[in-house]
């Protein structure tokens, strides 16, 4: 955590110029070198500010909290000259100084403006007592007191780690734990020589068993500023009393103690975490995919033979790092060809059936106490999918749709991946049309000459009365084809 000390601070431009101006002579304030009031420090901490004649002002108290070693907070009470009024504001260390009266000074004249060159200023005083503000007695004692829980609760953490696991560094670099009785490596330690001026940059390292760098220690500032960064992305701060070297054991075992205490293990961690993040992507995956697996439901197949059990079909890949790719561009499309049904025999023993989407199959899904319908066959009109298929040496273009409307003569499909995909299939054609992504108007020509059976609908559609994108429109289709004579 950043160190705060007034001896040594940051050097601010804007403020160069007010660091010359305010001077402090033994208890003379100067102003241009020119003396304007007076402060004295009655007491350890405690600083009057009266004008020349000795008339006191107000006062101001240094506070200061610290959370360890490296981390302080500092801050200054400021009291009217009757003690009614009380105000806190930040200890702002805005120029280089040994003195700290300087400094407060400096400070409550550059941004309070409260001492200007003609000494005191009554009017930027009342301003300022007026001014409402936080106090940072409170905000920063809650600060330090949650710190210091935080800080016993991490020591505690520690000692029950070292207790159940015994991490120690042996001589050769390697990790160990002590489980059942017995010494078990789980990783080992790299670290690197300290670079004078090298920056943040990381010089520690412990690699599990596996060879993957579990965690990492940089420094953040110089000093006892440390970060352990984690296999998982996460980073915290280190905070210890002793410096870093490659020799150093007790830092060395310090920061294996903090790292254990933070969750990270070792051994196969990484691996074993990998492979649960694996999993989960898996059946969220699956979860959002149009994939069917083990679903209660019927199949009928084309000799019209039921087997009642639990389906699953592959209509598309698993989008695992959500690519949006969730079908071949390049390779032939099997998906959506064949589903497999688990059933028992006439002799109740278990069995298991694959059918393909050309053998005039077709299943329902019960789910819910709602039954879906996917049909089994062969389509015309996609010349896209046809020629990659082909090219790839696959001339089966026969797939399993799900059904939207069914009639007696017609159905109305859309594909189960691609929604925007509808198919047209009536009773006395073997093949189902496509309606692919290609216009309406395209697509009519096609539709009309499938259904030119019904002369009347045929000529409608011909004539782009059906916006054929719209799928109540083709649910009206199959209606109209249905009452057809």
């Amino acid at each position: 955590m950043k160190k705060i000390n007034f001896v040594i601070c940051a050097f601010l431009l804007t403020g160069f110029a007010f660091a010359q101006k305010i001077q402090i002579k033994k208890d003379k304030i100067l102003y241009d070198k020119a003396e304007i009031a007076i402060i004295t420090e009655p007491f350890r901490n405690h600083y009057d500010f009266s004008t020349l004649s000795g008339e006191k002002k107000f006062s101001v108290d240094f506070k200061g909290l610290s959370v360890n070693d490296t981390q302080f907070y500092q801050w200054l009470e400021v009291t009217s000259a009757d003690g009614k009024i009380k105000t806190e504001i930040p200890h702002d260390v805005l120029i280089t100084a040994f003195d700290v009266k300087r400094i407060i000074a400096h400070n409550l004249s550059v941004k309070y403006n409260l001492l200007d060159a003609s000494g005191i200023n009554d009017a930027a005083l009342k301003t300022f007592f007026e001014t409402e503000r936080e106090s940072l007695s409170d905000k920063y004692g809650k600060t330090v007191a949650s710190a210091k829980i935080e800080g016993d609760a991490q020591k505690k953490k520690v000692q029950e780690i070292k207790s159940r696991y015994n991490p120690q560094i042996q001589n050769d670099k390697s990790i160990t734990f002590t489980q059942g009785g017995k010494l078990v490596i789980v990783g080992r330690l790299v670290t690197e020589p300290y670079i004078v001026g090298g920056g943040a940059r990381d010089y520690a390292y412990i690699y599990d068993i596996d060879g993957n760098k579990a965690v990492s220690l940089g420094f953040v500032s110089l000093g006892s500023n440390f970060k352990i960064t984690g296999f998982d992305g996460k980073s915290y701060e280190f905070v210890t009393k002793s410096m870093y070297s490659e020799g150093n054991t007790t830092f060395l075992n310090e920061f294996l103690w903090d790292a254990v205490s933070h969750g990270y293990t070792f051994g196969h961690q990484i691996r074993d975490e990998n492979a649960k993040l694996l999993a989960a992507k898996v059946a969220l995956a699956k979860e959002r995919s149009a994939n069917i697996y083990n679903k209660r439901g019927y199949l009928i197949d084309g000799d019209g033979k039921r087997y009642d059990g639990v389906i699953s079909i592959y209509f598309q890949m698993l989008d695992l790092n959500e690519t949006g790719q969730v079908l071949p561009e390049d390779a032939a499309d099997n998906f959506g060809k064949r589903v497999s049904i688990k059933y028992r025999n006439e002799k109740n023993q278990e069995r298991t059936k694959t059918f393909k989407a050309s053998s005039n199959a077709y299943f329902c899904i019960t789910e819910n106490n709602k039954e879906t319908f996917y049909y089994g066959m062969a389509i015309k009109g996609e010349a896209m999918k046809k020629i990659q298929n082909i090219g790839n040496f696959a001339f089966d273009n026969a797939f399993f749709f799900q059904m939207i409307h069914k009639e007696d003569k017609i159905m109305v499909l859309h594909d189960p991946v691609e929604i925007e995909k509808y198919i047209i299939k009536i009773a006395t054609e073997a093949k189902g049309q496509m309606l692919d992504r290609r216009s309406s108007e395209n697509l009519s020509v096609q539709l009309a000459d499938y259904l030119k059976a019904c002369k009347g609908l045929s000529e409608d559609i011909k004539k782009n009365e059906f916006d054929l994108k719209i799928e109540e429109n083709l649910v009206k289709i199959a209606q109209e084809y249905q009452n057809c004579n």
